[in-house]
């Protein structure tokens, strides 16, 4: 069952990944909260005392960018994104170009806890990231989440003045664009099974059958290739090339 208004940017294996545009995006949700009884969503339930329908539909009413991993109906993990510096462009002989890219504040991120430590917190941030094209400054609340921060995401202690932000933004970490842009790239790389387990599945099987002398039907190859084709930009060189020249080898067939 889909959600209506939202818009997806990826899926990997039964989990899709993408923008919510509407408040009635959110009321399609099963948003499992946690209490006394069982495991949910809970930092903002327990610091604030406040819904997390109420969250959500107020972020994208303010005009924050709200990304979501869900299965089915089911919310897995949030990000909720507030862009507070423009593009700065700059046109040159008619040409128009980005002279310094726009700043987005994550202003929160969180996976459901039976979720949490197989890499959809990383996944989901990669791809919004991927999908912003902007620079992104956080401010961790406690040690565990500027490790994870520092650590797993790869952001650095930012210099407002280097920046161009107020000096509100001392204490802030940043993800610069051009490493945000290439996250979720590296991140199949590294971990192609998470990113393309479709793709990843399906080439191993057909490798095991070619292995095993056993014969490959031409829906099979056709299924493989667009996987493939629709998965080159998160490929690195090594294994497209690997993947290229296996296809190849059914062209003579």
């Amino acid at each position: 069952m889909s959600i209506e208004g939202l818009s997806v940017l990826h899926v990997a294996g039964n989990i899709s990944y993408g923008v919510l545009e509407t408040d009635l995006s959110v009321d399609q949700l099963n948003i499992d909260i946690g209490q006394s009884n069982n495991v949910g969503f809970n930092y903002f339930h327990n610091k604030f005392g406040m819904p997390y329908d109420f969250l959500l539909k107020s972020s994208i009413s303010s005009g924050h960018c709200l990304f979501v991993a869900v299965k089915g109906l089911k919310l897995l993990g949030f990000a909720r994104f507030e862009k507070i510096v423009e593009d700065t462009e700059k046109t040159y002989r008619g040409k128009t170009s980005i002279v310094h890219h726009s700043v987005h504040l994550l202003r929160s991120i969180e996976v459901h806890p039976s979720n949490r430590h197989v890499g959809i917190g990383r996944l989901l941030f990669s791809i919004s990231v991927n999908h912003l094209k902007s620079n992104v400054i956080t401010m961790p609340d406690n040690l565990g989440a500027a490790r994870f921060f520092k650590e797993k995401l790869k952001f650095t202690k930012l210099n407002p003045a280097n920046s161009g932000l107020s000096s509100r933004y001392n204490n802030y970490l940043i993800l610069p664009y051009p490493r945000a842009k290439n996250m979720l790239k590296i991140m199949a790389g590294n971990y192609p099974r998470m990113v393309m387990p479709e793709l990843i599945a399906r080439y191993e099987s057909l490798k095991f059958k070619v292995n095993m002398g056993k014969s490959i039907s031409e829906g099979d190859v056709s299924e493989f290739q667009l996987l493939f084709e629709n998965s080159q930009e998160l490929l690195d060189r090594k294994l497209m090339n690997e993947m290229n020249l296996f296809l190849k080898g059914f062209e003579n067939e």
